[in-house]
């Protein structure tokens, strides 16, 4: 049985797409293990998640500390290294930029492959808390860690275009897709959820992700707060907590759920009719941005009302699934929301999202391309 490490930096709670991957990989017969950092969280140091061997290592730290981060994370990566250096495995399964460092050095020690699966396109992602010659010195790296894996694994073709452009040659592109079955609801369940939270005979919206400041939620509370007929389930945590959490106190039909664990999302996107997801456009990763809950919108058969730009704008358009906006105002998202919620404009965009979800943008294809792109890597 061939054996997999994986290198992630949040405590994988458990994060959604390291471990889609990982029981994947579970499935097809290779014994995998998770290194995660625990930055606070306080999970088990040690266990097994759906077959898959966890390791944490415990460093409390927070996101979005900036420089000083670094000192937090040169240990994390002190400690992976002499974790992989223990064990025997035979390949090093990186996720995301921020895990290369310790995969690359464990890989040269023992002769060893690094697979580079990129979420985002870190340089592009940070934020304005870390100084520009940083992220220069990022970007500068990525040019040539890209060149020293042996396979880059992405998110969507935009990102493929980006990492051929600076030098990579052998990308898979694996996107989000989502297994709908994992979506599946009775219509009486449902019905009963709906009527605990209060939201019967409403238009129900869902946004269940970060609450960050490339996030644009206020012109939806400001939209749902004037129309009764609508009401909106907020859950994730972020620097907007604060902004969702005034707008739920003065308006009943906004519901706001704090953090949502990952095996809970499929219910309140299933409750819904309507999934959000405003972006900032002007963010660094618009170009890249191919959100999971277009995908978990897609699984379920919701609308969904999102950015005109990035692979989400294309596949909203191609597929007919929902409005696909310039930009998000108030004004903007009301009319939107406007026509989204005409019965049969709305049943015509969720029966369109549901055929999708269900025949071409479903996670059977992602994990062949990921299979695929693990036994050809480990075949070299």
């Amino acid at each position: 049985m061939k054996k997999i490490t994986m290198l992630l930096t949040n405590a994988f709670m458990p994060d959604p797409r390291p471990h889609r991957e990982a029981l994947s990989l579970v499935s097809a017969g290779y014994h995998v293990r998770l290194i995660a950092w625990d930055r606070g969280e306080n999970l088990s140091e040690k266990e097994r998640v759906d077959g898959i061997e966890v390791e944490r290592i415990r460093i409390k730290s927070r996101h979005g500390r900036g420089l000083s981060q670094l000192v937090f994370i040169i240990i994390v990566w002190l400690r992976m290294t002499i974790s992989l250096l223990k064990e025997n495995q035979d390949l090093i399964y990186c996720h995301d930029f921020d895990t290369l460092i310790p995969g690359f050095i464990a890989a040269a020690l023992t002769k060893k492959k690094v697979i580079f699966d990129s979420h985002e396109v870190y340089s592009r992602m940070l934020g304005k808390n870390v100084p520009g010659f940083m992220k220069n010195v990022i970007a500068w790296l990525e040019k040539i860690f890209v060149k020293m894996a042996s396979h880059i694994i992405v998110t969507c073709e935009a990102m493929k275009l980006f990492y051929e452009k600076i030098g990579a040659k052998k990308i898979t592109v694996v996107a989000n897709y989502k297994e709908p079955s994992f979506f599946r609801f009775s219509t009486e369940f449902l019905q009963k959820e709906r009527e605990r939270l209060g939201a019967s005979n409403k238009t129900i919206i869902s946004y269940i992700a970060n609450l960050g400041p490339e996030r644009i939620i206020e012109p939806l509370l400001d939209a749902v707060k004037d129309d009764d007929s609508l009401f909106l389930i907020v859950g994730g945590d972020g620097v907007k907590k604060r902004v969702v959490e005034k707008a739920a106190a003065i308006c009943r039909r906004i519901k706001y759920l704090g953090y949502v664990a990952p095996d809970k999302v499929p219910l309140y996107t299933a409750i819904a009719d309507i999934v959000y997801y405003g972006y900032d456009k002007t963010a660094g990763m618009a170009e890249f941005c191919n959100p999971n809950k277009l995908f978990e919108a897609l699984a379920v058969g919701c609308a969904f009302l999102g950015g005109s730009f990035g692979e989400m704008g294309r596949i909203i358009r191609e597929e007919v699934c929902g409005i696909a906006l310039e930009d998000f105002t108030k004004d903007s998202v009301a009319s939107a929301l406007k026509k989204m919620k005409e019965p049969q404009t709305l049943e015509r965009l969720k029966e369109n999202a549901r055929r999708a979800g269900s025949e071409k943008y479903v996670w059977k294809i992602a994990e062949e391309r990921l299979l695929s792109a693990v036994a050809d890597t480990l075949s070299k």
